[in-house]
């Protein structure tokens, strides 16, 4: 069975805006009949929105692909065996996102997030293979991530 997850996006937070930008501007510059900047606009801020890193992983072949989707149809990454990890282990985070404005004042904004590590030989979380928005369901996802890839579940030290 081919496992895929999303991971993250290319550029998240407050720089997703440029690519609705790119897009708004694009739909208005086809209005005008400005094709090149309609062009233009189209490809950055289709690049912008669609484009995104993430993993596959092959449960049947023990394989696994970390990857990057550009423009949401080219997949680029090289397929590797899983048996150069020991475990899988379950990681809480805090992405910030931090916004600087040219009088030096800053807006941040935040979320928590769960993420299913794969750990390597040292025991420290390697490679995210699953991301989650609650905690509950990052542990079933890791539950059955172990069980079809016969590996162990390792604990954090918090």
């Amino acid at each position: 069975m081919l496992v895929s997850n999303k991971i993250s996006r290319t550029l998240e937070g407050p720089y997703r805006f440029i690519g609705f930008y790119f897009v708004f501007v694009g739909a208005i510059s086809l209005f005008e009949q400005a094709w090149i900047i309609f062009s233009i606009h189209s490809v950055l801020g289709w690049f912008l929105l669609s484009s995104y890193s993430g993993v596959d992983i092959d449960t049947e072949k023990q394989l696994f692909r970390s990857f990057n989707m550009w423009f949401g149809i080219i997949k680029t990454g090289k397929w590797e065996p899983i048996n150069k990890f020991i475990g899988l282990t379950l990681v809480s985070m805090n992405k910030v996102y931090s916004l600087y404005s040219r009088s030096n004042r800053n807006s941040t904004s935040g979320r928590k997030e769960f993420r299913v590590y794969f750990v390597n030989k040292k025991k420290r979380p390697a490679l995210a293979a699953k991301t989650c928005k609650t905690n509950d369901e990052a542990q079933r996802c890791m539950d059955e991530l172990a069980i079809w890839l016969h590996l162990p579940v390792y604990s954090t030290k918090h």
